[in-house]
């Protein structure tokens, strides 16, 4: 049994994409979140403090790992050149291309220490090139699973999108839970994205690349360049691993000037800028309806990325219900982050009375990912 772990792991590295059988595969922990909806309460904190709960292990290997897997990241500092321009007309040359730009540093080792103070099982140093020899084998790729998340195994999986993180409470980082209620409000850095995948699966030379960011709030105060903006920083994620939008929709009810707009985003956001200074209506026939744009400009082969968060549930809902619903739009739709505002007691001062529950919430995330629309929580 001790080298059970390592024999998954050989048989994981071995298995190609395509014997995957079902389009989306849930983490055991976003599974249990789910199944076990009658022993929910309406604390977003609970699954993270129960002593007794079947996954405690795997959650606290999965904080770990989720830290490692960061540090890593905060490594690549540069933005990559945008891959679609590196790809031969063929596409002969991909693989290559998505390795060396839009995968993440591989871990030589097994990280040195956990955050508890465990060190590292010198078994897995000593295994890890062997199963990374392996892998090179199959599609060339650096699998998420193994090479960070090897211990928990709590990544859901997209045949389409690759790894993402489980879908859990409390709907945003679990630092959230840990103290202070007000720390990893803002964190980004719970959301998984598998830049190499979606680089193999998902792009072409001539896909176009789209953010539509709908409640586009910057720093306007005439201070410059808002680098605290959540959507700035993630657009500049992807940027680091390869991926350069075409075209950001920003979609903003408040009346600002033009130029105080494009001053308060970077260089690299001004020319795919398109500023919307208009309410965002839920009519799928109004020309104020993002999808209504989506569907008229964008196709299956583009690469289309969506942030809602207008703190407006009679609009955000439809239009949530439109993407659950329209299997066009599905068709169109890659990445969707959404802060779904739901009844959760910490997050009570903040949103209010709401009617929808926390597990209702992570069902219909879950259907929007079986969809094949690789949704995350915002902030």
């Amino acid at each position: 049994m001790r080298y059970s772990y390592y024999i998954t792991n050989i048989l994981l590295c071995l298995s190609l994409p395509e014997t995957v059988q079902s389009r989306y595969t849930a983490a055991k922990a976003e599974q249990y979140a789910i199944e076990t909806r009658n022993e929910n309460t309406d604390s977003g904190c609970a699954i993270w403090k129960n002593n007794d709960s079947p996954i405690k292990d795997d959650l606290h290997a999965w904080k770990t790992e989720l830290f490692w897997y960061n540090e890593k990241l905060r490594e690549r500092t540069e933005f990559a050149p945008d891959v679609r321009t590196l790809f031969n007309k063929d596409g002969s040359n991909k693989d290559q291309v998505c390795r060396d730009y839009a995968d993440p540093p591989a871990v030589l080792v097994a990280p040195p220490a956990a955050v508890d103070g465990s060190v590292s099982d010198p078994k897995t140093i000593q295994v890890k090139p062997f199963l990374r020899k392996l892998r090179r084998l199959t599609d060339g790729s650096v699998d998420l699973r193994y090479e960070f998340f090897g211990k928990s195994q709590q990544l859901s999986h997209d045949d389409k999108l690759g790894y993402m993180e489980p879908l859990l409470p409390p709907l945003r980082h679990h630092q959230f839970c840990e103290g202070d209620t007000t720390a990893g409000m803002g964190w980004l850095d719970f959301i998984i994205h598998d830049f190499g995948h979606m680089c193999r699966r998902t792009l072409n030379k001539t896909s176009q690349t789209v953010f539509v960011d709908l409640g586009a709030t910057y720093n306007f105060n005439g201070g410059g360049v808002d680098t605290d903006s959540p959507a700035i920083r993630m657009i500049e994620q992807y940027r680091r691993f390869g991926i350069h939008f075409d075209h950001i929709y920003a979609y903003e009810i408040r009346d600002w000037d033009v130029d105080t707009v494009y001053n308060s985003v970077p260089e690299h956001m001004r020319g795919p800028l398109h500023w919307i200074n208009v309410a965002i209506e839920a009519d799928p026939s109004s020309q104020n309806n993002p999808h209504r744009m989506l569907l008229e400009q964008f196709g299956p082969d583009d690469f289309v990325v969506i942030k809602l968060d207008i703190d407006t549930p009679a609009i955000e809902n439809p239009l949530l219900e439109q993407l659950l619903t329209d299997p066009k739009l599905q068709e169109i739709v890659d990445i969707f982050y959404f802060e779904h505002h739901v009844e959760m007691e910490e997050m009570k001062p903040y949103w209010g009375e709401m009617d929808k529950s926390i597990v209702e919430s992570l069902e219909v995330f879950q259907k929007l990912r079986k969809a094949g629309i690789a949704a995350h929580y915002w902030i």
